[in-house]
């Protein structure tokens, strides 16, 4: 965000954690028990708006239906995007959505349970597949390492500083006031 002067995009921290509840609920709407992967992540995150530029991961609610869910499922639902897929291996119906863009024709879709893409996560968009990934983990720092490609190349673009990234030998993440260490007579003023 710090890196995007030109404000590209919209930046957003995942929403809470769903409960154990949620989760058992869309299962009951879907018809099958997620993927442990992604179930994971949902019971540590539920959804993530502009996780990466503009794509959003589902939440337990998006999973069933809103208006992101319509406006991704009107697309998938046409005969040249379901003949496109196929051409590459994905069988549409084999298939549930689990991240998508608003803006872009970019989907990503996960393997249903019983079926020979299962738990796996292909990433779809403008008439291809881009990539696929083993799992939901696995796309996600996948996606984790295209964010902080992006930041390399903002901070380049925009005269910054270059700037070590989470994960990389060195990094430490930004400490907040807060976080600071009191001297004794802080410690005492407070």
């Amino acid at each position: 965000m710090e890196a995007d002067l030109k404000h590209l995009w919209e930046y957003s921290l995942p929403k809470v954690r769903a409960s154990e509840e949620e989760v058992v609920q869309a299962e009951k709407q879907l018809g099958f028990r997620l993927p442990e992967s992604y179930r994971s992540f949902l019971l540590a995150a539920n959804g993530w708006p502009n996780f990466t530029q503009n794509v959003t991961i589902f939440s337990t609610r998006d999973l069933v239906g809103g208006p992101l869910y319509d406006s991704v499922r009107i697309l998938l639902d046409l005969p040249e995007c379901v003949e496109a897929m196929a051409m590459d291996g994905v069988i549409a119906e084999e298939h549930f959505l689990v991240a998508a863009s608003e803006l872009e024709d970019t989907v990503f879709l996960m393997g249903k349970p019983g079926t020979t893409s299962e738990g796996k996560v292909v990433w779809y968009a403008d008439g291809q597949v881009i990539d696929r990934y083993d799992d939901f983990h696995d796309f996600y720092m996948a996606m984790l390492e295209y964010n902080k490609n992006d930041a390399r190349e903002l901070r380049e673009e925009n005269g910054l500083p270059p700037r070590l990234m989470p994960g990389e030998k060195g990094y430490r993440p930004p400490r907040f006031e807060d976080d600071e260490p009191k001297t004794d007579a802080q410690a005492r003023e407070a």
